[in-house]
């Protein structure tokens, strides 16, 4: 392990890996020989192969730093991945292990702010969605009867009644707007 750690110093993190593997190979329950094979993965950016490493150090070690450390590089691992939720579970669960690590609530916080922008993302996509259907919907109007040269006396009448009516419409959408911008008076 001591070789693997040399290598991983000097960037080497596909060797540290195999270092860090033949360590596992005499004693697979070597937490942190896991942990480094884990942080060897990362540099290598195989995320999920490392996120699993992290999550075996969690369960399996009785040191709450190394524990710790694991959660927050698991987090990271998770961000990665773009698993925004898991990631936040793995900080919080890093910051139970050690209260005072301030990276892990500082990617936390960062955590949570990117899954509120995805969470607010999708809403928004959802009214869209439900926008364009409702104006898909207002788009199609009953098939007109197309008069064969003329119109008559009563079809015209009829068309511009509905068109006074989608006037006054648009003209009490306006008023609705202009009542919801203009602000009250500040006596």
């Amino acid at each position: 392990m001591q070789k693997g750690n040399e290598l991983y110093k000097k960037g080497d993190y596909k060797d540290a890996l195999t270092e860090y593997e033949k360590a596992l190979q005499t004693d697979q329950k070597n937490n942190t020989a896991q942990f480094n094979a884990g942080n060897a993965l990362q540099k290598q950016q195989k995320f999920p192969d490392a996120a699993k490493l992290f999550e075996s150090v969690l369960e399996n070690s009785n040191d709450p730093s190394l524990q710790a450390q694991a959660g927050y590089n698991k987090g990271v691992a998770e961000v990665k991945q773009k698993q925004l939720q898991e990631a936040v579970n793995s900080f919080k669960q890093s910051l139970r292990l050690n209260s005072t690590d301030n990276d892990a609530r500082e990617n936390l916080q960062k955590a949570l702010n990117e899954l509120k922008k995805q969470n607010d993302k999708k809403n928004d996509q959802k009214k869209d969605d439900k926008k364009k259907n409702d104006q898909k919907n207002k788009d199609k109007k009953p098939p007109e009867q197309k008069p064969k040269d003329q119109m008559s006396k009563q079809q015209a009448e009829n068309l511009l009644n509905q068109l006074r009516e989608e006037e006054k419409q648009l003209q009490e959408l306006q008023k609705q707007k202009i009542k919801q911008t203009k602000p009250d008076k500040d006596w």
